[in-house]
């Protein structure tokens, strides 16, 4: 049986997945909305497997995964996107994550993706895959996040989840000044206005939920 920690804004129920986990033998044994809740769960469950969204409030999703793969390095990491619509943010590969799917991937596929990574292996579900590779080609669609360093994007996300820069100078144990120079650089590096902008192209990569209120 493969133990798995879900960590998402939204509970997992999808019926179909659920039956796939069950095919499986992967056992949902916590589901966490914030990344905090994460790292408080895991010293009592220990799971195989934590399938994250890059959509979690609190400390954040880079943060966290930072967080695992130094104090729990045996816990295998699934990264979830929201949707596969947009060019895949290559940047994400750097996260520490090994393997990568999203909510629209098929169930099967995110079983095997949790299946693949309890076995200590890599795993990028066939849609995700499909869109390196045709980035990679001549003409192909790359993702604007990709200029970003791994700092810009982290801000940027939390920039994107109407954190503050007080907010995200706290959880990053950076100086506001700071976080104002890194906040300057993702609006230029992304050709984008305000923080709304940079919601809007977030979203549309799949790293978080589209809000009616924004």
């Amino acid at each position: 049986m493969i133990s798995l920690m879900v960590a998402d804004e939204q509970k997992l129920e999808n019926k179909e997945v659920l039956e796939a986990f069950s095919r499986y033998d992967i056992q949902i044994i916590q589901q966490c909305k914030t990344s905090d809740e994460i790292l408080s769960g895991i010293k009592q469950e220990m799971p195989d497997i934590v399938l994250m969204s890059l959509s979690l409030g609190g400390l954040g999703a880079f943060e966290a995964v930072d967080h695992l793969r130094m104090n729990y390095p045996k816990v295998g990491i699934v990264m979830m996107l929201i949707h596969s619509d947009g060019p895949f943010p290559k940047r994400l590969l750097d996260t520490g994550a090994t393997g990568f799917i999203s909510k629209n991937t098929d169930p099967d596929d995110m079983a095997e993706a949790i299946s693949h990574v309890q076995k200590r292996e890599k795993y990028i579900s066939p849609e995700i895959a499909q869109k390196i590779a045709i980035s990679l080609l001549p003409g192909g669609e790359n993702s604007p996040l990709d200029r970003l360093s791994e700092r810009e994007m982290q801000v940027m996300l939390q920039l994107s989840q109407g954190d503050t820069p007080l907010q995200i100078s706290s959880r990053l144990a950076l100086s506001p000044k700071t976080v104002s120079t890194y906040k300057h650089r993702v609006r230029d590096k992304l050709r984008v206005d305000d923080t709304q902008e940079i919601y809007a192209l977030a979203g549309s990569h799949g790293l978080v939920y589209p809000s009616p209120q924004r």
